[in-house]
Order: structure tokens, then sequence, then C-alpha cells
């Protein structure tokens, strides 16, 4: 596939999602070194994180997960709650593409401009085991061009699957306790 580039010399979505998924199927490799990397876990999450981080806007996703209580934190607690999301996503995301096989996943194009879109939403599909799962991905238009901020698999945004169990959590313990938390977590 040959990709072309905007104006500004940036991929656009399609692309973004193409050249990650591209990058990961040859990063994860077969089932073999599947096997290896859910062993070294820290191998694993660095491969995820290299393959989506340069298309992913985590300030913006921290910013709807925190929802409300984003007003009220410090920069400093934003700060770390979006780097603790983030890593927690990263986490989350690998291990679930261990049992993906990312090559199977296929992006849906469409013939879309973006020159007046502000957020889009680009539609693709994994085949699991026969069954064919929709995953989605929501892009927004950010100063530094075209960035992904939630994935949808199956339906379910794990922006409002985090927003839920966080507003739960910070309700009851407070912004500063998921932040201890979400930075304590390791592997």
């Amino acid at each position: 596939m040959v990709l072309e580039a905007n104006d500004d010399d940036k991929l656009m979505p399609y692309q973004m999602i193409t050249v990650s998924i591209d990058s990961m199927t040859e990063r994860l490799g077969d089932e073999t070194n599947k096997k290896r990397l859910g062993k070294n876990k820290a191998e694993l999450y660095q491969i995820i994180d290299e393959t989506l981080s340069p298309y992913f806007q985590k300030k913006y996703a921290g910013r709807l997960v925190l929802n409300n209580y984003w007003k009220d934190a410090s920069e400093s607690q934003r700060e770390r709650f979006t780097e603790g999301l983030y890593q927690s996503l990263i986490r989350s995301y690998a291990l679930t593409m261990l049992n993906f096989d990312v090559s199977k996943i296929k992006v849906i194009s469409g013939n879309i401009s973006l020159e007046d879109l502000k957020k889009l939403t680009i539609k693709s599909e994994v085949d699991y085991k026969g069954e064919v799962i929709p995953m989605n991905f929501s892009f927004a238009k950010f100063k530094q061009g075209w960035l992904f901020y939630d994935v949808r698999i199956e339906g379910v945004s794990y922006i409002k699957n985090y927003r839920n169990q966080f507003n739960a959590e910070i309700s009851a313990n407070g912004l500063e306790s998921v932040i201890l938390r979400l930075e304590s977590l390791k592997d």
C-alpha cells in the first residue's frame, strides 16, 4: 500500500490505523512470539505504546474520562491521571491484541472529505475465531493534526467505560486516590 500524506505531510486517520496495524502485525509476529511477549510484558507494552502513541491524543482522552472532575483537578493531577490512564489502556489493549490475529483487522475505508470535519470515526472489523467484531476509532482534528482518542470494541467505548469506573471511584475515594492507584499498577 502506498500512503499519501496531506498538505501538512501527516498521515490521515485511515492511514494512521492502517500503518499502526501493519506495524503491530509485524512486531507482534507469530503465535510463538506472542506467547513469548505474553511472558515479557514490558516488551509487549513497549510495542503497543510505540505503535499507538504517535496517533493517540492522551490529554483529550483523559479530559473526556475525568469529565466534570477535570476542571477541579490541578495541572499536575491532570498530567498524572492522563499518563496513568494511558498506561492502563496500553496494558489492556496489549493483552487484547495477543488474543487477536492483528493481521485480520480490516479497516473499512470510505471516500470521506475531511476538509470541513472536526471529528470522525474510522470503522474496522476483526475476525476473532470466525466471528466478525466491530472495532471503531474516534478521531478529532487537533493543533497537531488528526489523532484518535477513543476505541469502541463491539460498541463499547473505552472512554465511557473508564469514565463510569473512575467516576464511582473518585466519588468514593477522591481523585488523588485514583491517580495513586493508576501509578501503582505494574505487571
